[in-house]
């Protein structure tokens, strides 16, 4: 691991800073500040501390606060000045983490804990303040769920059976890659959802719909482009060799592909 967030200037791909976070993981931002996450220990300790998000000038890169959460922190989303934060525990199984740390921007204090479910990874706020809340489950007998969490109550108020390595909301849309491992088949099992986020109902088996996600080995990054609802999906492949990003329409068939550099997982789009 690096233990580094690096800082670059996003029209010259010129290097600004660099800030020291041990085992840094996710980032979100919200009134001129970014957020980390950090595992806090070393890889794969299973005795490792209690993460913590870090709180980080974008003016300056100076660290201004931190705050202690649960083990393994990962995804972070901002709704009404709040942190949701997932917690996984996933250095330390059977003993997965259940909760989402919920932090004050104000007192930068963990006010509560929402219990959710084990091995929690990723979290996306939809148009109307509710939370995506994806949890891994142990990869044995608990399988990967859904659960949206009310911001309003901050209470889980539903659950859908899907499993979701990534997912990206897009106007009502969200959409969930899934690669998902199991230890019983041994074998992954990769799936394309579609959910309406007004219904929470799945729209669809697939978002891709020309049938050539088969060309698909690895599907491994995902996002949508916000002005034209261009859909962007990378496959890692073998995690050794090149991969390929993948571009389809909004209505899910492909328009063009491109070998990149190894393991391609992340996007960002410039105004």
């Amino acid at each position: 691991m690096s233990d580094k967030v690096e800082i670059m200037d996003a029209a010259t791909a010129k290097r600004l800073g660099q800030v020291t976070i041990p085992n840094c993981r996710y980032v979100a931002f919200a009134n001129g500040r970014a957020y980390v996450s950090s595992y806090a220990g070393g890889v794969g300790d299973p005795n490792s501390p209690e993460g913590f998000i870090a709180e980080i000038d974008t003016s300056s890169f100076a660290i201004l606060r931190t705050v202690k959460v649960g083990r393994q922190p990962e995804e972070m989303a901002v709704v009404n000045n709040r942190i949701y934060i997932t917690n996984s525990g996933g250095y330390s199984p059977p003993n997965y983490e259940s909760t989402v740390s919920v932090i004050d921007l104000n007192s930068f204090t963990e006010i509560k804990k929402i219990d959710v479910a084990i091995n929690l990874h990723r979290i996306k706020a939809d148009s109307e303040g509710d939370l995506y809340v994806t949890s891994r489950g142990d990869y044995y007998t608990v399988p990967s769920k859904m659960f949206i969490i009310d911001t309003k109550t901050d209470q889980v108020k539903d659950s859908l059976p899907i499993a979701a390595g990534n997912i990206v909301i897009n106007g009502d849309s969200l959409y969930a890659l899934s690669v998902e491992w199991s230890y019983v088949s041994n074998k992954n099992e990769i799936s394309y959802a579609l959910i309406n986020t007004r219904t929470n109902q799945l729209i669809g088996e697939s978002f891709i719909t020309d049938g050539s996600e088969k060309d698909i080995k690895l599907p491994y990054g995902l996002a949508i482009n916000p002005k034209n609802g261009d859909i962007y999906i990378t496959d890692a492949k073998d995690y050794v060799t090149p991969g390929t990003l993948y571009c389809y329409d909004r209505k899910g068939k492909k328009k063009w592909s491109v070998v990149t550099g190894d393991i391609p997982a992340h996007f960002a789009f410039l105004p």
